[in-house]
């Protein structure tokens, strides 16, 4: 294929059309039918990153994160794609082809959308929270109104009994009774995160919750499952609502154990984040925060970016509701949820709540 004539004036990319192109503010770009680049003005390399010399000859697929091969020269329009820049960062990018008269040359502009694209993301997960709190309220109340004929029954039991002194009835009943208090206080978790209504917070010690909490849980892990508990000296106390942030916590546990079938080691920490950290919303008091780590198999890259959307789970379908409502509580606190995660690595959540301060505290 002959290649465009630089000398020429009148060529498709010759030195006056170059110099247009070169001035233009948007990042621009040209290819010829197999959709190799053939120039890009400084826009592009600004964008990108990337330097003329490594971009020429490449195929489109070179702008590209790993896995978007998907590229028609031929095509006109726009196509909307995960971009990489050359530091390894991705941005959301717009490539609109045109041809250039009846050659064989067309012309590219590459937008960064990648602000369009959170917006739209961001509305997005907002309408699937808010379609998980109308199905959470709807849900609730059905179960409350099952829940109080338990309670009715039990109350029944332990009046007639009572007094029986054989050891099954006695633990049949404690352990009914036991249960239906923890199912209470979960409806009243979900008709509280359903109906949006911030918790009562107060000054809690952390490291007491997770002692207290371990030592229930140690008797109902799986097989194979070892639980470490780690807590840090002199921690200030948090600003949360303990039994909601037992909530969370029985629900990452959950989660933890499903994540090794084989068994492995559970972890559950906490931290202090110094006043004045500049990652903190309000950095005055510091935070403090529990960490839930788990040996399992993992999340995907994939996975992993949409964990906290609603009805997102790596179980199989119709168990779970993903870490939505976790994350939904932990808002509701002034509180943030992180994770790390990768495929064989296992996955780390932190729960970073605000510290008390001293003025709460006396």
């Amino acid at each position: 294929m002959a290649q465009p004539d630089s000398d020429s004036d009148a060529a498709p990319f010759g030195p006056a059309v170059r110099a247009v192109l070169a001035a233009l503010p948007t990042p621009s770009l040209a290819v010829d039918t197999t959709g190799a680049i053939l120039w890009a003005n400084p826009a592009l390399h600004a964008l990108t990153g990337f330097d003329e010399a490594t971009l020429k000859g490449r195929g489109l697929d070179a702008l590209a994160f790993p896995g978007e091969h998907d590229f028609d020269p031929s095509a006109s329009g726009a196509k909307e794609f995960l971009a990489r820049k050359a530091d390894g960062a991705t941005f959301w990018a717009n490539l609109t082809l045109a041809p250039i008269g009846d050659g064989p040359y067309r012309i590219g502009q590459v937008l960064d959308v990648t602000v369009r694209h959170e917006a739209e993301a961001a509305l997005a997960l907002s309408r699937q929270r808010e379609a998980l709190g109308l199905l959470t309220n709807s849900v609730a109340h059905e179960f409350n109104n099952f829940l109080q004929i338990l309670i009715g029954y039990i109350d029944g039991l332990k009046r007639r009994l009572g007094d029986r002194p054989e050891p099954f009835i006695q633990r049949a009943i404690s352990r009914s009774a036991d249960a239906t208090e923890r199912a209470a206080i979960l409806t009243r978790h979900l008709l509280a995160y359903s109906r949006r209504i911030a918790p009562d917070v107060r000054p809690v010690d952390l490291d007491a919750l997770l002692a207290e909490l371990s030592e229930r849980l140690r008797a109902d892990l799986p097989p194979g499952i070892r639980l470490s508990v780690a807590s840090t000296p002199g921690l200030p106390r948090a600003m949360t609502n303990p039994t909601q942030i037992e909530f969370a916590l029985r629900h990452l546990v959950s989660n933890a154990c499903e994540a090794m079938p084989d068994g492995g080691l559970l972890t559950l920490a906490t931290f202090h984040i110094e006043p004045g950290d500049r990652t903190l919303q309000n950095p005055g008091h510091g935070a403090v925060g529990i960490i839930v780590g788990d040996t399992g198999h993992g999340m995907s890259p994939e996975m992993l970016a949409r964990a906290l959307a609603p009805f997102q789970t790596s179980r199989e379908a119709g168990r779970g509701a993903g870490l939505a409502i976790v994350h939904g509580l932990m808002k509701r606190q002034n509180g943030t949820i992180s994770l790390d995660s990768e495929p064989g690595g296992g996955t780390r959540v932190r729960l970073v709540l605000p510290a008390a301060s001293e003025r709460v505290l006396h």
